[in-house]
């Protein structure tokens, strides 16, 4: 709909503010940017009313967020505490997420804004709110590596755009959500898009503490970059009778690859010694960009996931084992593995984790146990404290992380069945047993059952959601409560569960 076919009367006024009315439903903190995005205000439409610039374009109407089954809420693939907010047209969305209120009384901040892939259940944030998620929508195609993404990019990132000519979107100055965009993130002004080189943009809005999770991300993903990565594909590894997996585990990180293979790339399809260099990739930069993410955003797995593959590379397996007890309580819809090439490590074996592919490991195995036996999960050392996993989205201390290795590692004749079932079992199981005691830990446990890994059968999410809202209900956790009981309906709607 286009802003001048809407006037400032557009307010139901049987519900006031549609700002107020989808905060309150939701258990959401209104701030004056929320007001702004779903409220009119004097001579202007809301900013809902209008089409984006970017590939994040269409917002959720209050209209749909205020029925009974919102069309944008995808049960139970969408995480219940996740608020669809604006899509691309292809089921990929920009979602208000419900932090842990520990958290949020922690750091003041009780929601920020993810991305959510509809292909896998995928999430990264992008933003502490949905200006700076946006922003980072439209500064995407000048970063390095645009276009390594979950999803398929929408036509404007090839070329064309929604406005006639073809101006980026922070070059529409007049567009209603870029004016409202840089009135709610000033920084924005200190930064020369014009001119910048992708890597400099980037550099740049991690300065400006503008974007800073996504541009890790994307800059990590250009480190492990290489000639070699972009010209293998599944019937090369066929050509010379390998393994995928092998192949794929020696790109990500060349310095591992076989000098046999080496010979046998170039003889027999033709790859040039420069195309494999370990040069390359820069293990250092990928390093920096880790281990400011575990510190930043504890609950991402790829963070501790890459900072413990450093390590364990360079022989620091006390550090290494650190980073991947705790990457082994972090979800898997967070490890970024296609996209940072971390997937070789989950693609055979029947791993279901990358931390649990090295804490099985000879070299990591007794230094892991020693660990358990002699210091409580709260004792993780460096600035990593107990606050860091008691979140939504880690396994609580309450299961110990050898535990977590055993269930997440290599299938043994013991548990063959399937890891989904069997993991998800255990932490409902769990949640159970602390619901009495602690309603929050209970909460976090009947979370992790359902997003921490999946869980199956399907129908099983209908009890886990159940017991989750209960859980909320318990812990005076009222918004997450409200979320996830319109979770619950969406899948009661669509599933019959």
């Amino acid at each position: 709909m286009n802003a001048a076919d809407s006037t400032a009367d557009d307010e139901d006024p049987a519900q006031g503010s549609y700002a107020e009315s989808v905060c309150e439903r939701f258990g959401i903190p209104i701030t004056e940017p929320l007001r702004q995005w779903w409220d009119a205000g004097e001579g202007r439409v809301p900013l809902w009313k209008t089409l984006g610039p970017g590939e994040y374009r269409h917002p959720a109407t209050p209209e749909s967020l205020l029925s009974e089954v919102p069309d944008a809420v995808w049960p139970p693939l969408m995480p219940p505490n996740f608020l669809p907010l604006v899509g691309n047209g292809i089921g990929d969305w920009l979602c208000l997420r419900l932090l842990d209120p520990d958290v949020a009384a922690a750091t003041g901040r009780a929601t920020d804004v993810c991305h959510w892939y509809h292909g896998g259940g995928d999430w990264l944030p992008w933003g502490n709110t949905l200006a700076e998620a946006l922003l980072f929508d439209w500064m995407l195609p000048r970063l390095p590596q645009a276009d390594r993404r979950h999803a398929d990019p929408a036509e404007w990132m090839g070329g064309s755009s929604t406005d006639s000519n073809d101006r980026s979107p922070l070059e529409q100055t007049d567009h209603p959500w870029v004016q409202w965009a840089k009135s709610c993130l000033p920084a924005i002004d200190s930064i020369d898009f014009n001119h910048c080189s992708p890597l400099k943009l980037g550099q740049e809005l991690i300065a400006a503490g503008l974007c800073e999770i996504p541009v890790r991300c994307q800059l990590t993903i250009d480190s492990l970059d290489s000639v070699l990565l972009n010209q293998l594909e599944p019937k090369s590894a066929h050509q010379l009778g390998l393994s995928w997996n092998d192949l794929m585990r020696w790109c990500f990180d060349l310095r591992e690859l076989p000098e046999s293979v080496a010979m046998r790339l170039q003889n027999e399809l033709g790859v040039t010694p420069a195309d494999f260099q370990p040069d390359q990739q820069q293990w250092d930069v990928i390093e920096e960009h880790a281990e400011a993410i575990a510190k930043q955003a504890s609950d991402l797995s790829w963070g501790h996931d890459l900072l413990g593959y450093c390590r364990f590379r360079r022989g620091d397996h006390r550090a290494a084992c650190e980073s991947f007890r705790l990457a082994i309580r972090c979800s898997v819809f967070t490890d970024q593995s296609v996209r940072l090439r971390t997937h070789w490590a989950t693609s055979s074996n029947g791993v279901a984790k990358f931390a649990a592919r090295f804490l099985g490991t000879q070299e990591l195995l007794l230094i892991h146990q020693h660990y358990e036996n002699s210091m409580p999960e709260s004792g993780v050392s460096g600035d990593l404290t107990s606050a860091t996993i008691e979140q939504l989205g880690m396994v609580p201390g309450r299961i110990d992380s050898v535990t977590l290795a055993r269930q997440l590692g290599e299938p043994t004749s013991e548990n063959a069945e399937s890891v989904r079932s069997r993991y998800s079992a255990m932490l409902m199981d769990a949640a159970k047993a602390a619901v009495d005691e602690s309603p929050a830990t209970a909460a976090r446990l009947y979370y992790c059952a359902g997003w921490d890994l999946g869980a199956e059968p399907l129908k099983c999410y209908g009890e886990l959601l159940d017991n989750y809202i209960h859980a909320c209900h318990q812990a005076g956790w009222s918004g997450h409560e409200r979320l996830a009981r319109v979770h619950r309906r969406g899948l009661q709607s669509r599933y019959n569960l």
